[in-house]
């Protein structure tokens, strides 16, 4: 049964890659991304060994550790997406007992899987600095993985009933979306904790030591200990070990047992509340029915609300970690220098820029997030300019008073209360820019998105090879046809005038590109409703 599964889970795979060129591109970029992050372990690794080879179990314990609770995150973030969920298996007369092996092996086939082995094989490097401490590394290995795998199987099933609850899956999307927009900030904040409290090698034996005692890093901590010549903690320890993935297991076959006689069904958002300002709002025709509706989704829809966390979220989290830093930034001018003091005080200039630049995969991804229900489109005859410009208008009715929104935010953080007019024409005159070139690509490339019902960071979150390219042309573009908004708001730092010339440039050329990416587009649409009609209810 188990190879029977794990025949089937690679037959999945096998599918999804024949079905599209595209969806080969993005298993090429996933794996390039996942060698990537090994080099780096085997960087590191190599690097220890030879420079402090004694702590080298430390990082490993803790890289461990971050392993187990990565895994288990991102089973939550993508438990919607699970080929082999167990209600899939709800009709068969096979016991649970025989699935759960296969199951396991299945799960383990991605590239997050066989990621996960090869960093746990580079990790070996580390623990050569005594034989007894590689020998016990390398039987412990297939229990650190088992750990991994069934760390995200068992969490997914503690929380899958509450995950099937919409209220449940809207609050792993807020959690998710700043998971993932902080990380970055998180790790710069914890290395300059670090650095600022001395030792690095100290700090990082106290955390690798408190780690190995926990489930988190007991199955590294054994040959932690028995580097050092402590038997009596590594044993201790590898009972801790032992103990985690039997309840781990004891977890996960519970729970797929009650799920193969009693499935889980996904539950509705409850009672739908009206929003009838939207309709007050926008104009009765085809494009404000469609930007309407687009208004709705983006309220609604966990896929987008991604997208409108993102937007907000990135650059309030940005400057918050510059003021906590007080990084600074100085400029030579001539024979002296000038400081321009903290980051907050050119942040107007700059950090609303990042929320508009997080609108180039919402502009071009716009299509294929509405997946099959676009058919209402082509059946209603709706013509492409009226679908370009409606989907134009219910991004800039939502996404224009938040960046301003965050444009003034920042401003006042800074105190610079001149550098609003270059704030809000370098945001508003890229997000414009960037609307009208996603309209123009989107027929062209509409992308890859996750299924409705489906997690927002699942299959399909980061919008495939296409995402990508689009991503490419839109910087392009906003190096381009955007440089003279952002290069006079820059100026403006020292003349502050100028930023009254960036919100009339920024205005003035975002309404020229939205007026040609809604016609080039609409063109392109007509021409081309069923071929991406095909490709965004495309099955990923």
């Amino acid at each position: 049964m188990a190879a029977l599964l794990l025949g089937l889970q690679l037959r999945q795979y096998g599918r999804t890659l024949t079905r599209s060129p595209w969806a080969t591109v993005t298993l090429v970029l996933a794996v390039l991304g996942a060698l990537g992050a090994l080099g780096l372990v085997a960087t590191t690794m190599l690097l220890l060994r030879v420079t402090l080879p004694q702590t080298g179990p430390d990082a490993v314990v803790v890289l461990g550790s971050a392993l187990v609770v990565g895994w288990a995150v991102a089973s939550v973030l993508i438990s919607a997406d699970d080929a082999l969920a167990p209600e899939r298996f709800a009709m068969l007369p096979v016991p649970a007992r025989r699935l759960l092996p296969g199951v396991l092996l299945g799960g383990a086939v991605g590239v997050g899987g066989i990621a996960t082995l090869l960093a746990l094989l580079l990790t070996l490097i580390g623990w050569s600095i005594t034989w007894p401490a590689l020998l016990a590394a390398a039987l412990l290995l297939p229990l650190q993985l088992l750990t991994c795998l069934l760390a995200g199987r068992a969490l997914a099933a503690a929380l899958a009933r509450q995950l099937a609850k919409r209220s449940g899956r809207d609050l792993v999307v807020v959690i998710g979306s700043v998971l993932g927009i902080s990380a970055g900030i998180v790790v710069v904040v914890v290395a300059e904790g670090v650095r600022a409290l001395g030792s690095t090698e100290s700090l990082l034996g106290a955390v690798a030591g408190a780690l190995a005692w926990t489930p988190f890093g007991a199955a590294w901590g054994v040959p932690r200990a028995i580097a050092a010549g402590a038997l009596l903690p590594a044993a201790a320890q590898l009972l801790i070990a032992i103990a985690t993935a039997a309840l781990l297991w004891l977890v996960w076959a519970h729970d797929f047992r009650s799920r193969l006689t009693a499935p889980i069904v996904s539950g509705g958002g409850g009672r739908v509340r009206s929003a009838a300002w939207i309709d007050r709002l926008l104009p009765a025709t085809p494009v404000g029915a469609i930007a309407a509706r687009g208004l709705r989704y983006r309220l609604r829809d966990p896929r987008h609300l991604v997208n409108v966390i993102g937007v907000v979220l990135l650059p309030l989290l940005i400057l918050g970690l510059n003021v906590v830093m007080g990084s600074t930034v100085e400029l030579e001018l001539g024979e002296g220098v000038a400081d321009l003091g903290a980051l907050g005080d050119v942040g107007p200039l700059l950090l609303p820029l990042l929320g508009a630049i997080v609108l180039m995969s919402v502009a071009q991804l716009d299509t294929a997030y509405d997946s099959s229900a676009l058919s209402a489109h082509v059946l209603s005859g709706v013509s492409g300019t009226a679908d370009r410009a409606g989907r134009a208008l219910g991004m800039l009715v939502l996404f224009g008073p938040l960046l301003t929104v965050t444009a003034v935010v920042t401003t006042a953080i800074s105190g610079r209360w001149e550098l609003l007019p270059a704030s809000l024409g370098a945001t508003l005159g890229t997000a414009a820019l960037v609307i009208g070139v996603g309209s123009a690509i989107s027929p062209w490339m509409p992308g890859q998105t996750p299924a409705p019902e489906a997690s927002p960071f699942g299959t399909g979150s980061s919008g495939g090879a296409q995402a990508l390219l689009g991503a490419l042309l839109m910087l392009l573009a906003i190096l381009t046809a955007g440089a003279p908004a952002i290069g006079t708001a820059i100026a403006a730092a020292w003349f502050p005038w100028l930023g009254w010339v960036s919100l009339a440039v920024g205005l003035g050329l975002g309404a020229l590109a939205i007026w040609l990416g809604v016609r080039l587009g609409g063109r392109a649409l007509d021409r081309r409703w069923p071929e991406v009609l095909a490709a965004v209810s495309r099955e990923h």
